[in-house]
């Protein structure tokens, strides 16, 4: 039996939803104390980000990039019968699998366009790599900064960016109508 965890400007997403997302690797947990809480939560904040994807149409994705997509979910299970049991389990079909990984990848294109960020100055790599010293460590030793320069580029380029995108999904939850129904 489904049920409907949340409302989202009429979007509506089904208990089935996150056991699919879950069950397809689609979205992690983690560590979360309830992991259906955090797969919704999560489920939530794709459904806002695929209205704005929807208003701007980003270019589609490539099929080959949809079907590797696909093969790499299949990859997680041991077999083909595996995965199709997983799939009747959630109570979905493969071509819906392989649209919410092309909805994935139009997000993943929106957001890589819309969310360019700055280079990040040469003063604020040495301060990241400096503040986050652990984080580029290996065997107990502090990688030498030219060594682990481009992974700071990153690390900082990352960060910055997903405080942006966090910024930008905090206003849309704002202004969108959000019934969450969740209790656990």
């Amino acid at each position: 039996i489904d049920r409907v965890l949340a409302v989202v400007a009429g979007d509506l997403i089904m208990l089935s939803d996150v056991n699919a997302a879950r069950s397809f690797g689609l979205v992690t947990p983690g560590a979360a104390p309830d992991p259906t809480r955090e797969i919704l939560s999560r489920l939530i904040d794709r459904s806002l980000i695929l209205a704005e994807v929807d208003r701007f149409a980003p270019p589609e994705p490539e099929a080959a990039d949809v079907d590797r997509g696909l093969q790499t979910v299949r990859a997680r299970f041991p077999s083909a019968e595996a995965f199709a049991e997983a799939l009747a389990r959630v109570g979905i079909d493969a071509r819906h699998l392989r649209e919410t990984l092309r909805q994935d990848l139009r997000i993943r294109a929106y957001l890589d366009q819309r969310f360019t960020i700055v280079p990040p100055s040469e003063e604020e790599l040495g301060r990241y790599y400096r503040e986050r010293a652990e984080a580029f460590t290996r065997n107990g030793d502090l990688v030498p900064f030219e060594a682990a320069r481009q992974e700071v580029v990153q690390a900082v380029t990352a960060d910055r960016r997903r405080a942006v995108v966090e910024d930008w999904l905090a206003g849309l939850r704002r202004r969108a109508a959000i019934v969450d129904l969740y209790v656990r």
